[in-house]
């Protein structure tokens, strides 16, 4: 609620040049995987926005008409999308299977990709885009960069700014700026300057925010992806969200219980990729842990 930030880590050890341990991987841009998909699914709920985007963009008659709602059916077989360059893109889900009709619920919490796909071109990339700007991910902002791989992780976020994102989620749908510094003092001790709460912005209906909390904390819906007793599990109740990219570059774990929410990312400050390694098997553990 405050936005302090308790700990950070952005290297396991700064001095080994090896492997760039100077670079401080909290505030590095790298792509997300799945850890993005809550923000379509947030956009695709929201009246505002979901609303709006379709009226503009969207036929009215449309079989699944905004906003959606957890319990909205999704279509997961193959769909073939038209790119703006023209070609053909047809996302497959990380199985490699199709899971025919499925709710919005199972789609998000079961991370599959087509469905998160089809919810992105349902609701536009602008109107994702324009809840992401609202949730503070700043490096998302050039819209002609991205395409529908955008809720797969197709535009790079940093650690930081993704976990501030999940604690408005927490914060039901309210975002406080981050903060790593309370006080400044000079040499004699005197306070320079003071770390002042103030209040945050809402930034999300409410209402979009227990959809979303509720759905990232209900461990039988992502049981056919994650199974019953899975890492993702902490002993009480808490949202939680995986990510992997392509090549097992990045893995991330973005979770959070009412008083803290924490990001984890694993991988190689140069970029090269891990072997086999998925958010719930790399990041998931340290983000269970702590």
């Amino acid at each position: 609620r405050t936005g302090q930030i308790l700990a950070m880590l952005g290297s396991p050890d700064y001095f080994d040049a090896a492997i760039s341990g100077a670079v401080n991987l909290t505030l590095a841009p790298r792509q997300p995987g799945s850890a993005i998909k809550p923000i379509t699914y947030a956009a695709a709920f929201s009246p505002d926005l979901c609303s709006s985007a379709q009226s503009a963009i969207r036929n009215p008659q449309s079989a699944n008409p905004c906003p959606w709602t957890p319990a909205t059916m999704i279509l997961d077989v193959r769909t073939a999308f038209v790119t703006k360059e023209g070609f053909s893109y047809v996302p497959m889900n990380y199985d490699r299977a199709f899971h025919g009709p499925v709710s919005a619920r199972a789609a998000l919490a079961g991370s599959l990709n087509l469905p998160a796909v089809i919810t992105l071109d349902h609701v536009g990339l602008k109107t994702v885009l324009t809840l992401a700007g609202r949730l503070g991910l700043g490096t998302l902002s050039d819209a002609d960069r991205y395409g529908l791989a955008l809720t797969l992780g197709g535009g790079e976020v940093r650690l930081l700014d993704l976990t501030a994102a999940f604690a408005a989620f927490a914060n039901g749908g309210v975002r406080v700026e981050p903060n790593a510094i309370l006080q400044i003092t000079d040499a004699a001790g005197n306070t320079i300057e003071r770390w002042q709460a103030r209040a945050g912005d809402r930034v999300l209906d409410e209402r979009v925010a227990y959809l979303i909390t509720d759905i990232l904390a209900d461990n039988n819906a992502r049981a056919a992806t994650f199974g019953f007793n899975s890492v993702l599990q902490i002993g009480r109740p808490a949202a939680v969200k995986t990510g992997t990219t392509t090549d097992y570059h990045d893995n991330w774990t973005m979770g959070y219980t009412p008083e803290l929410a924490t990001g984890v990312w694993v991988g190689n400050a140069d970029n090269t990729p891990m072997m086999n390694l998925s958010g719930v098997s790399g990041a998931g553990p340290i983000w269970h842990d702590f």
